[in-house]
C-alpha cells in the first residue's frame, strides 16, 4: 500500500511539474535558478511529465508493481544525469534540488517494495 502512495506522490509531482512547465516554464524553472531558453522545448518536456504523471498513477491504480521497480531504477538515473549535468557545469545548483526529489521518492517507492515484500 505505502509502495501504491508512493507512485500516486511522484504522480503527483510531475502532473505539477508538467503543467509548471507548460503554463509558466520561466517562473517555475527560475524558482530552481534555471533558464527556460527556447521555452518550446521546456513546454515539450513538460508535456512528456504529464505522460509519465499519468504512467505513474496509472500504474498505481491497476497495482502495476513491476512498474514500480523499474521507476526506482529509472528515477536514481534521472537524479544521477541531473547532478552530472551540474557537476559539468551545465546547469546550476537548482537541478540538484530536482535530483533530491527522485532521489527521496525513488528511497521511499524502494523501501516501501522491500517492506511489501513477501517473506
Amino acid at each position: 500500500m505505502d509502495a501504491k502512495r508512493s507512485m500516486q506522490a511522484f504522480a503527483i509531482y510531475l502532473f505539477g511539474m508538467g503543467i509548471g512547465l507548460i503554463v509558466m516554464p520561466h517562473v517555475l524553472l527560475g524558482l530552481f535558478g534555471l533558464s527556460a531558453g527556447d521555452d518550446a522545448w521546456v513546454r515539450m518536456v513538460g508535456m512528456l511529465a504529464l505522460i509519465l504523471g499519468y504512467y505513474y498513477l496509472s500504474a498505481a491504480s491497476t497495482g502495476l508493481t513491476q512498474l514500480y521497480h523499474w521507476s526506482v531504477r529509472a528515477r536514481l538515473f534521472a537524479a544521477a544525469f541531473m547532478i552530472a549535468l551540474y557537476l559539468t557545469g551545465l546547469l546550476s545548483f537548482g537541478i540538484v534540488l530536482l535530483a533530491l526529489v527522485d532521489i527521496a521518492a525513488a528511497a521511499w517507492t524502494w523501501s516501501a517494495l522491500r517492506k511489501e515484500a513477501p517473506a
